[in-house]
């Protein structure tokens, strides 16, 4: 009838918008998993900065010998070097994440297409040291950055959580409401074909018993 129909299509509809918010929860789980990237590269840069601003302190001391200020040097522009590399490569699925200038990308979070904006950066100034002459006063402001993005990732991060969670429980939900209705529907036809059959076999049993006693009636006559 028109209500069977009319809750199967509810029942698709339920499920389309289902497997939207599935979508959601997939796009933020990627979306996680490049804050997640970025985050554990952020805190790496935090250890390489803070140990360069050592070597900037150390490169200071007036009682370094030629060997030592050479040593602290080789140092200075190795981790500078790395630094430098890790902001300017790190990829997340072919996407550069971090930068000199602050990365945003938006992430589907509902059925309606509705999206979250996340940051992965601010943004970190290349150090491009060449000594440690001086490093400790560049690395006051790499840590300064490198400190103001792993804000902005932990801030996108529980944004984006928040929001999988929603997606996640909405889908589930919309998947129930919608096997609830088919299995409604399912219920009812199968009792409608069941009382139907009943009927039909007791009619044919009792055709049987008619036509039984009529031949034991022909069978008396004879």
């Amino acid at each position: 009838g028109g209500n069977d129909a009319g809750s199967e299509s509810l029942a698709n509809t339920l499920n389309a918008s289902a497997k939207s918010f599935q979508a959601a929860e997939n796009n933020a789980t990627s979306g996680i998993a490049l804050l997640e990237l970025a985050e554990n590269a952020l805190t790496e840069l935090n250890n390489l900065a803070t140990r360069l601003k050592e070597v900037g302190i150390a490169d200071t001391q007036s009682t370094n010998t030629t060997a030592d200020t050479a040593a602290l040097n080789a140092e200075a522009i190795y981790i500078s070097d790395t630094i430098d590399s890790i902001i300017s490569s790190l990829t997340y699925n072919s996407i550069n994440i971090l930068g000199t200038s602050a990365k945003t990308f938006d992430v589907g979070i509902n059925d309606a297409g509705n999206t979250q904006e996340i940051k992965s950066t601010t943004g970190i100034t290349t150090t491009n040291i060449n000594d440690a002459t001086g490093a400790n006063g560049s690395m006051d402001t790499a840590l300064g950055e490198i400190t103001q993005s792993l804000g902005a990732v932990a801030g996108s991060l529980t944004s984006l959580q928040a929001y999988r969670n929603v997606a996640t429980t909405t889908a589930a939900h919309l998947m129930e409401a919608a096997s609830n209705l088919q299995d409604t529907d399912f219920a009812e036809e199968t009792a409608k074909i069941t009382k139907q059959s009943l009927i039909k076999n007791y009619a044919l049993a009792m055709v049987a018993t008619a036509n039984a006693e009529e031949i034991e009636k022909l069978k008396l006559l004879a």
